[in-house]
């Protein structure tokens, strides 16, 4: 067998189309629109590589530069709800091999202090750990599958007595799911999303990310909805439409933080996209990157719908001596503060 690893470039981009809409693994994110994304919108520098088998691909590598506590690395699909390689060919040890020696050639020509690869396989994981990499905490999202349980199921045998009555409210209220795609509705959508975040202690993108994600997709592939009545917004969720694998995301929650108590939007607005997606056709929904701990109320909320936890595997390998080190103090008060919180 004879392996050779290519750029992602014009000439092999219809391989890596290919393999993202077979791929049981291929997602929105590995989309090349999401590529655009990441380089033109949130500045990430690109390393994308195709890796062949006898002239055939077997693996699609979409890596960028990023940063750990300010240090700079090579990252698999950073900013993304699906940050993993694809790989055709669980079975196969040396696709592995090839993958980490090219991240390797990357790192060392633009300086990285690391290389931080992800995969959903029990198999590529299992190749990857032979290489000795740095334990990396659990990450993965939450996901719904309609087809085990559609809206109807949903509503009478997972949803409590007291989800359906905040979900009433809203529709009792005279709240009304407007789709928009004025920049003037976006500005009124980014407003809460920005002030959601803040409320947070977390960074929310710039308004011009989401100019360009409405300049990107069309209104098949994303839709932007606020949650309205007469008087005020409760919010909006922002959706991205996959339907080669029939598959909704839910990102960029805007939330109106004055709202009064009795309100509960997340969860309207969730309730509505598990009612819309079925109705058009798709069968599962993503609600987002979540901690793995079931404690954890971001979790927590998600489950009440009937989601499951869909777990990643990621290494760390260190390019440096230092990185290692700092790495490995920062692991270890990362582990330590984790188990004190839980207690």
């Amino acid at each position: 067998m004879v392996y050779h690893i290519e750029e992602l470039s014009n000439k092999n981009a219809t391989d890596w189309k290919r393999v993202n809409e077979e791929s049981k693994e291929g997602d929105f994110f590995h989309k090349l629109e999401w590529k655009r994304i990441l380089e033109q919108s949130l500045n990430f520098k690109s390393h994308c590589f195709l890796l062949y088998r006898n002239d055939e691909p077997v693996a699609l590598c979409p890596f960028y530069e990023s940063s750990i506590n300010g240090v700079r690395g090579l990252v698999s699909l950073p900013d993304s709800d699906y940050n993993h390689i694809i790989v055709t060919d669980q079975y196969d040890p040396l696709i592995a091999y090839h993958i980490l020696e090219k991240c390797n050639e990357i790192a060392r020509e633009n300086k990285l202090s690391f290389i931080l690869i992800t995969t959903l396989r029990e198999s590529i994981k299992d190749y990857f750990s032979k290489y000795n990499p740095l334990p990396y905490p659990i990450g993965g999202n939450m996901m719904l599958d309609l087809e085990k349980s559609g809206p109807d199921s949903i509503w009478s045998e997972v949803l409590s007595q007291r989800d359906r009555k905040h979900i009433r409210r809203f529709e009792k209220d005279g709240f009304k799911i407007k789709e928009i795609n004025s920049i003037d509705h976006i500005k009124m959508f980014y407003k809460y999303y920005k002030a959601n975040l803040e409320s947070i202690d977390a960074a929310p993108h710039s308004f011009s990310h989401f100019e360009d994600l409405l300049r990107t997709y069309s209104s098949t592939e994303m839709i932007l909805t606020l949650l309205y009545n007469n008087k005020i917004i409760a919010g909006g969720q922002l959706a991205f439409l996959h339907y080669p694998k029939k598959t909704v995301y839910l990102r960029y929650l805007s939330l109106n933080r004055d709202l009064p108590n009795r309100y509960r939007p997340t969860t309207y607005m969730r309730w509505n996209w598990i009612r819309r997606a079925s109705e058009m056709g798709y069968s599962k929904i993503c609600f987002g990157r979540t901690p793995p701990d079931p404690n954890d109320i971001h979790y927590q909320l998600k489950e009440k719908f009937g989601c499951h936890f869909e777990k990643e595997h990621s290494f760390i390998f260190p390019r440096s001596y230092l990185f290692k080190i700092g790495y490995n103090i920062y692991y270890t008060i990362y582990n330590f503060t984790k188990k004190y919180i839980s207690r």
